[in-house]
């Protein structure tokens, strides 16, 4: 038997010394002309790195802590570069269907499609169409497939899970969000593994809402040992393990502008040594900011960027 994993990339970034591939839409007429032309310039760059050595945060490292447990391939969904290998080389970008540089998000609207259009596109142009689903019905009767993905990126691959057929279906194990699981197909809904809130009052688990799959997989693997499984017996372990837990309640965080928060990272740099993890503690747990992740992680970018060298 043997196990895979499928995570999604991140929007932090190793600097490799090298100005990313950045999207340019803006004059395209379609979705197809803006994939093809976006792997055709993927496909040219001289710069390639190990999607180990290039994605960074929570989510990938988790990811990699359970595959390394398990001895399993890893795999990264990205919506510039489809379904790769962690064993790919793959060039350095910034495309992305969540907000911040790089991001695709308008540029959908104003197209009036979906990331579920474009992953479609992607793939396409990849000369994969439904990578996700050829890399279940290729896996062996008997292994396990874990897919651990956040609400964007279950909505972007909502169709090509769906092409997953009834007799390959078996093998997956899903981690996913409370919003992502309305984008799960139907079919695949039994197959999600009933994760809630209440992981995060688990010691060791919890964390942020952009890596509660990766964290859940985790705790499946590394605290319930529970990847082998019958798929009924595996969902009692985790309700057993949610109902043993209580939900942590959240503390009363304040909105503010973007200009604010550049204002607490730098007075605050030096304390943290310029750690983006450390400074989105302080800000959720000292300041009482509220920040989501990728939000966080754009204006930390820029606020280094003016950091003397």
């Amino acid at each position: 038997m043997a196990h895979h994993i499928i995570t999604n990339c991140t929007s932090r970034k190793r600097d490799l010394g090298v100005d990313p591939l950045v999207p340019h839409f803006q004059e395209i007429g379609s979705l197809k002309e803006a994939a093809t032309q976006w792997v055709e310039r993927v496909k040219s760059s001289r710069t390639v790195v190990s999607p180990a050595d290039l994605y960074q945060g929570r989510s990938i490292s988790e990811s990699r802590l359970t595959s390394r447990r398990l001895s399993a391939s890893l795999y990264v969904v990205s919506a510039g570069l489809g379904l790769v290998s962690v064993t790919d080389l793959i060039p350095n970008y910034s495309l992305t269907i969540s907000e911040g540089t790089g991001s695709i998000q308008n540029w959908l609207a104003s197209q009036k499609s979906s990331s579920a259009d474009w992953w479609i596109q992607l793939c396409e142009a990849l000369d994969s169409s439904v990578p996700v689903s050829a890399l279940v019905s290729k896996a062996s009767a008997n292994d396990k497939v874990f897919i651990a993905l956040p609400g964007r990126y279950m909505q972007m691959i909502s169709s090509d899970l769906g092409s997953i057929a009834d007799r390959h279906q078996r093998k997956l194990r899903i981690f996913t969000s409370g919003a992502g699981f309305k984008f799960v197909p139907d079919a695949l809904k039994s197959f999600v593994m009933p994760y809630d809130e209440r992981l995060e009052g688990i010691p060791q688990h919890d964390g942020t809402r952009s890596d509660f799959p990766q964290r859940a997989l985790k705790h499946f693997v590394t605290h319930l040992e529970a990847q082998d499984h019958p798929l009924e017996q595996a969902k009692r372990f985790v309700m057993r393990a949610m109902e043993s837990s209580e939900v942590r309640s959240n503390p009363a965080r304040v909105k503010v502008s973007d200009a604010r928060i550049a204002e607490l990272i730098l007075e605050h740099w030096d304390d943290y040594g310029g750690s983006a993890t450390k400074l989105l503690r302080f800000l959720r747990d000292d300041a009482k900011v509220s920040c989501e992740q990728s939000r966080f992680s754009g204006i930390w970018r820029t606020v280094r960027a003016h950091q003397p060298a």
